[in-house]
């Protein structure tokens, strides 16, 4: 991992002198603006530094937040026996350095006065927020994994795929300015990255914030058809023998596969007429029965 010219991580108290006041100053409202603006959820953990990393861990699973933005974050999981997964920050955060505030949040400023803020939460998750500073900042934040797939299921949940079947969930987008007011928000997949898209209208005050949040899922949490197994759900009877095969590997996910059956079936004639063909797969967890069509 890549370090600059500065203390391998920075905290509020390391810092002196005019500017420094000034830097955390800026760093404790962007602090508090994030505290006020994320949703009721589950609890942010405490964070520690090591080395040259900013860890947090909940759940079985571990954030590691670098010093140096563009080295991105680094999640692993006991659910994928411990490998993990690099998520790419956006490009405006390259130069970033990140700092560890009170509230166990790492933030990263930008030049522009816009920032990043990362937090791990008790139920596992990582929360990834933007800050922009006004309406001249950017509003498209880009995320990718390395090895991984992003997919857009109908329904809208936003998932990674790798190879072996495990898979990072997206949680829906949401933006927030300063006077507490919704911000129009979505995600976009260009190429191997999704893009967060923030669109403010006249009555938008300044900053906003705006989070994808991730939660790092092993092959267990989700089952993936081959070419062959999709064509043959597109049966309905196929596709509720399917459903059972599911239940039974993931016993604590209680899915009525009546109707899920149908889903399979119009989700498995799609990827038939998808240019390529696609194949089916369908998460156990967060969210219980999504089907996604993805790469075979």
């Amino acid at each position: 991992m890549s370090l600059i010219a500065t203390p391998a991580v920075a905290s509020a108290d390391d810092l002196d002198g005019i500017d420094a006041i000034d830097a955390i100053d800026a760093i404790d409202a962007i602090d508090a603006a994030v505290q006020v603006a994320a949703p009721s959820s589950a609890p942010v953990v405490q964070a520690a530094v090591v080395d040259d990393q900013i860890v947090a861990t909940a759940e079985g699973t571990e954030t590691a937040a670098p010093v140096a933005a563009a080295d991105g974050l680094v999640i692993s999981s006991d659910d994928a026996g411990g490998d993990a997964a690099r998520i790419s920050l956006p490009d405006a955060f390259d130069t970033s350095t990140g700092v560890l505030t009170g509230s166990d949040t790492v933030v990263y400023e930008a030049p522009s006065g816009d920032a990043l803020a990362v937090q791990t939460l008790e139920d596992g998750s990582t929360r990834v927020q933007t800050v922009i500073e006004s309406s001249t900042g950017v509003h498209e934040f880009e995320y990718g994994i390395e090895g991984y797939l992003p997919y857009q299921a109908d329904t809208g949940e936003v998932m990674f795929l790798d190879p072996q079947g495990g898979f990072v969930s997206v949680a829906a987008p949401w933006a927030v300015d300063a006077n507490g007011a919704d911000v129009a928000t979505y995600y976009e997949i260009r190429g191997d990255q999704i893009v967060q898209v923030v669109v403010p209208d006249e009555s938008t005050a300044y900053p906003v914030v705006a989070d994808p949040t991730w939660m790092w899922n092993g092959p267990a949490g989700g089952m993936k058809l081959n070419r062959s197994e999709t064509s043959r759900v597109r049966d309905y009877a196929q596709a509720g023998a399917m459903c059972v095969a599911f239940s039974k590997g993931a016993p604590a996910v209680a899915i009525a596969c009546g109707a899920f059956a149908g889903y399979m079936a119009t989700q498995a004639s799609l990827a038939e007429s998808d240019k390529p063909k696609s194949c089916l797969f369908f998460t156990a967890a967060p969210v219980p029965g999504v089907i996604w069509r993805v790469k075979c």
